[in-house]
């Protein structure tokens, strides 16, 4: 059961990283469409997070697979609160504008 928990969190890593790459660029290019953007790469955080665990709470894994996990799932939270937050904040095509 051990294999399982490893692969379902490295799939969790790569998909928070590509997730998290896929909204900073969404971010630079046009800030209005990163709620769109947020809402197509929310459901794939949620899975990212969550979907290890009935593989740990099942197997007698080591405490560094727990902790793998648990990092996984904070960095997928913090990578929906970093683009909902930037979300508000003006992109550089508007602040270039702004300036006389």
């Amino acid at each position: 059961m051990e294999m399982p928990a490893w692969t379902l969190i490295t799939l969790g890593a790569l998909t928070t990283a590509a997730c998290a790459i896929h909204l900073t660029r969404s971010h630079r290019r046009n800030a209005s469409g990163l709620a769109r953007s947020i809402h197509r790469t929310a459901p794939a955080l949620l899975p990212a997070g969550l979907l290890p665990a009935p593989a740990l709470i099942v197997g007698d894994l080591p405490a560094a697979t727990w902790g793998l996990w648990g990092a996984v799932t904070i960095a997928a939270a913090l990578v929906y609160c970093a683009a909902d937050t930037l979300r508000d904040v003006p992109g550089p095509q508007t602040a270039s504008r702004s300036e006389p």
